[in-house]
């Protein structure tokens, strides 16, 4: 394990106290492959996959649209459930744009609700 993948280990297990592991089954090729790709841009996997799921959580765009494009592209969906999935989303996104709310907003209202309302 390089020593990057060792001091991120060991910052996660301090930040994440209650956290939950992932593990993600490839062949040994991907995984060669996607280690060479996350050490040349200086980024561990685990700070990948956070990364990556932090992304889909917000929303953010460029997220959303390689989701779509999975979904599109893969055989685990049908063309109609990513077509209606990605319908959904833009319909979505259109209601919080005419109604001039953004992702963060809603993020303050949930954080004003946990904080009135711990035990939820």
């Amino acid at each position: 394990m390089a020593d990057t993948d060792q001091q991120e280990d060991k910052m996660s297990k301090k930040n994440l106290e209650n956290g939950k592991r992932v593990y993600v089954y490839m062949n040994d090729q991907q995984h060669v492959q996607l280690k060479v790709r996350l050490d040349y841009l200086k980024i561990s996997m685990s700070e990948f996959v956070r990364a990556c799921a932090n992304g889909l959580l917000e929303g953010h765009p460029t997220m959303e649209q390689f989701m779509d494009h999975y979904r599109e592209t893969s055989d685990k969906f049908s063309k109609k459930q990513a077509k209606t999935a990605k319908k959904d989303r833009e319909q979505s996104d259109k209601t919080m744009e005419d109604l001039g709310i953004d992702f963060d907003e809603i993020q303050n209202i949930f954080d004003i609700i946990e904080e009135d309302h711990p035990e939820i």
